[in-house]
């Protein structure tokens, strides 16, 4: 996911960030194209970017509803997007994505790759430290990484090394050798060196994400499981964790050991975990909360009397429903389900927002560019039904001997008007010949019966991209991937991945990620993509650092500046 270097040249920066606008590839400019992907150049500004003159308001405390808490805040375990949230809160990874969307050095100041592309050398900086104040070491990323691989582990992330092409991890991933094999050293205490198999150009993109963040062994070996308790866990990111109620609130401070803390403007993080979005609404309203989602019933109104507080988050993320391929075995019924989904109803009177798709990869990733929609994503959905009933009568479907659907979902007021609607036109829409039924659970126990105990039927998920390049979805359901819950396995799908992710001519390897495609939902439907997020959303003029279109954000971007406020708060 990010970059780094203190070379600030403006027309280099220029160049990084708008390569996708240069069309004449000349020798010079291809030398800076692989700069920029190595992370050799970069933008380099740290937290806030306060422009001059800027008065800050007195206070400097966010108030933020994550709806739900996260599955676990330990990093190496982390899978879902709240959890990685607060792995930015509390961990320094090597590189970062700062508030203009450039990719800067975090845990590490520089780096170099080799001229073959096999070697990254990070350097890390001497003044960052743990929150006791214990230097932060090449040891502790070793550490960290091996632990992440080690099968051991049982990491969702496990495989994310062998992504990454990093030496040997495939190897120790499945047990073959041991974890000290791993192509991560520390050659001394602030040099850390990444060996690959074959040239990642993205891995400073990859090293952004909370898996890789460094962790103290001699914390963990003492407190075990017990690790991440608020008294015992030890942190070097911007804030530190200071209260942690399960479903209820997280309370976390600047961190006054970090290297950037001057650079912090952010004092104080507060975390509710309310699934009800009107109350996160009116706490907008109020001022409590400086951002919030629309809800469907307030959209126009907004529009009319908030514009100027509108923003639209723009994400690489892809929702679709997870199908237990173990479950619902036949791709006849997997697509007559992807063809009674009417995706303009879902998002426009359900959501609110959000673009149908019926691709896997969000359209602008990179190396997705010939990644296509279904042939019937446009047509009317009329016809799409119509094809879904034949489809599940040739699978031998009747009125009377309906195919039995369960979708798990969680609990909440918005869930269940999207499982309404579902039945509707799942269940209806099948004129009977699909009983579609529902089972509602908690959050967590909904994260476990989904990737723990891969007990369920369908249900409704999405994917953020790790990092900008379509390898981040691709990955998820190879046979071996122990993030692959919906328990796809095709020998076909994964030569073809291997060969991408291989493949260094970037014209060849977007056309094998089109061809995954292809495979994975245009011929076994063992997903089904719904939509791509698009969300429009209030946000308070008082807050700044706040960057709409970036796809991963930071809090010790973020600063509240005097005499602003929500339109009617007092």
């Amino acid at each position: 996911m990010q970059y780094i270097l203190n070379i600030r040249f403006s027309k280099i920066e220029y160049f990084c960030i708008n390569q996708n606008k240069i069309s004449h590839m000349n020798r010079f400019t291809k030398v800076l194209t692989a700069l920029c992907l190595t992370g050799l150049v970069s933008g380099l500004t740290q937290a806030a970017d306060i422009p001059k003159g800027t008065v800050l308001a007195e206070k400097q405390e966010l108030n933020y509803n994550y709806v739900s808490s996260p599955d676990t805040i330990d990093p190496t375990l982390s899978q879902y997007s709240n959890s990685f949230s607060v792995n930015r809160m509390l961990f320094d990874t090597l590189v970062r994505q700062n508030s203009h969307g450039d990719y800067v050095g975090q845990a590490a100041k520089s780096w170099e790759v080799s001229e073959d592309g096999l070697t990254w050398t990070f350097h890390l900086r001497e003044d960052a430290k743990w929150s006791d104040g214990q230097p932060v070491k090449a040891k502790d990323f070793v550490y960290s990484w091996q632990r992440l691989t080690d099968p051991k582990t049982a990491a969702a992330y496990g495989d994310y090394l062998v992504t990454a092409n990093v030496a040997n991890a495939k190897e120790v991933f499945e047990g073959k050798a041991p974890v000290t094999e791993l192509g991560v050293s520390a050659p001394d205490d602030y040099t850390l060196v990444v060996k690959l198999t074959q040239p990642t150009p993205w891995l400073s993109q990859m090293v952004t994400l909370g898996v890789l963040s460094p962790l103290r062994q001699d914390v963990l070996e003492k407190f075990g499981d017990n690790w991440t308790g608020v008294d015992n866990i030890v942190t070097n990111g911007p804030f530190l964790l200071k209260v942690n109620r399960l479903n209820d609130t997280m309370d976390f401070e600047r961190n006054p050991n970090h290297w950037d803390a001057a650079n912090t403007v952010i004092t104080k993080v507060h975390f509710d975990f309310i699934q009800n979005p009107l109350t996160g609404y009116y706490k907008y309203l109020t001022g409590e909360y400086p951002t919030t989602g629309i809800p469907t019933q307030f959209k126009k109104k907004v529009l009319e009397e908030r514009p100027e507080e509108l923003i639209t988050i723009q994400t690489l993320s892809t929702s679709y429903f997870k199908v237990n391929n173990k479950r619902v075995t036949d791709p006849r019924v997997r697509k007559a389900i992807a063809l009674l989904v009417n995706r303009n109803v879902l998002t426009e009177k359900i959501l609110g927002g959000h673009k149908p798709t019926s691709q896997f990869t969000p359209p602008l990733i990179k190396d997705g560019q010939y990644v296509k929609q279904a042939y019937w994503l446009n047509r009317p959905h009329e016809e799409n039904v119509a094809e879904a009933i034949e489809l599940l009568k040739e699978a031998g479907y009747t009125k009377e001997k309906p195919y039995e659907l369960t979708y798990l979902m969680m609990s909440g007021s918005l869930e269940n008007k999207i499982y309404v609607a579902l039945a509707g036109m799942i269940k209806q829409g099948s004129g009977g010949l699909i009983d579609f039924k529902q089972e509602v659970l908690e959050s967590k126990a909904w994260v476990q019966r989904v990737s723990g105990e891969r007990d369920y039927d369908i249900t409704t998920s999405g994917w953020n991209a790790d990092y900008d390049q379509a390898s981040t979805f691709f990955n998820l359901f190879s046979c071996n991937s122990s993030i692959n819950d919906i328990l796809y396995c095709n020998p076909e799908y994964d030569r073809v991945l291997d060969e991408a992710n291989r493949t260094q001519d970037a014209e060849k390897r977007a056309q094998l990620y089109a061809q995954l495609n292809d495979i994975i939902v245009g011929q076994d439907y063992a997903v089904i993509p719904l939509y791509n997020t698009d969300v429009l959303a209030l946000k308070s003029p008082a807050l700044q650092g706040y960057n709409e279109k970036n796809d991963v954000r930071y809090f010790n971007d973020y600063y509240f500046v005097a005499g602003k406020k929500v339109k009617g708060a007092k």
